[in-house]
């Protein structure tokens, strides 16, 4: 029985430089991020982001430009790390 090696392809061309600028770490650890990824980030839905934002809880969005809303991505981090710190030892 031979062993079968997986080939990977590697991509040249403009599909390279997308990639490599992908993987490249630009230390921007504040990006601005639109619900959908805080939703994921949160664990929380959309209706209970506005709740808690209007209450006080959440960080505050931002308004770049147009209809968009976007929330920092330190900010929500760092509620994410408080709310898991400040829950009780298991």
């Amino acid at each position: 029985m031979t062993a079968t090696r997986k080939r990977r392809v590697v991509p040249v061309g403009r599909a390279a430089d997308r990639i490599a600028k992908r993987e490249v770490d630009y230390g921007l650890d504040d990006r601005l991020l639109p619900i959908d990824a805080v939703i994921q980030l949160a664990g929380i839905g959309k209706t209970m982001i506005y709740r808690k934002v209007r209450e006080g809880t959440f960080p505050v969005p931002c308004k770049p430009g147009g209809c968009s809303t976007r929330w920092s991505e330190r900010e929500v981090k760092t509620w994410r790390d408080d709310l898991l710190a400040a829950r009780p030892a298991a």
